[in-house]
């Protein structure tokens, strides 16, 4: 007797919503969009019981600039770590999202750096900065790199196994 639940899981498809070909919104993608709002709610929730010194008017600025610390530090991470030959001849391969290719080490070094910008333009420490980070990744990391959301990017793929 076999489990009626039990192929699905192999066969998860990448996309929630596919709107034509390779384009569409992937849970992938939604995991890390659902990561910064919990971040974003974190620092929040930190500002009002007086345990942050990020003012909550600059919470979304300091959101947005992590993600793009994340997008553009994954995605030229991924490039410069494992495709380089791609992007010397065809730099706009960088532009082709829908391709994938995101390397977390990149993504980090981007995250570092868009700390760094907003500590600047704030005039914040920048390790308070960094410890709030720290404290709030947590949860977005667990849902994009939750075994579900990885498995629907098609990232965690095993060999079949002949075995009982």
């Amino acid at each position: 007797m076999s489990l009626p639940l039990a192929y699905w899981v192999d066969d998860l498809s990448p996309f929630a919503i596919r709107f034509w070909g390779n384009i569409g919104i992937r849970w992938y993608g939604l995991a890390y969009v659902l990561g910064f709002i919990v971040g974003g709610w974190l620092m929040m929730r930190y500002h009002r019981a007086g345990r942050s010194a990020l003012p909550a008017n600059l919470v979304p600025d300091f959101i947005v600039a992590l993600v793009i610390g994340v997008l553009v530090g994954g995605r030229l991470g991924y490039f410069l770590l494992y495709d380089l030959d791609s992007i010397l001849h065809r730099p706009l391969v960088l532009l082709r999202v829908w391709e994938g290719g995101m390397a977390s080490h990149g993504g980090f070094i981007g995250v570092v750096l868009a700390i760094w910008w907003v500590s600047r333009r704030s005039r914040l420490p920048f390790l308070h900065l960094f410890d709030l980070v720290a404290s709030v990744a947590p949860p977005g990391c667990s849902l994009a790199a939750s075994p579900i959301s990885s498995m629907a990017n098609s990232g965690e793929r095993s060999p079949v196994c002949g075995g009982p």
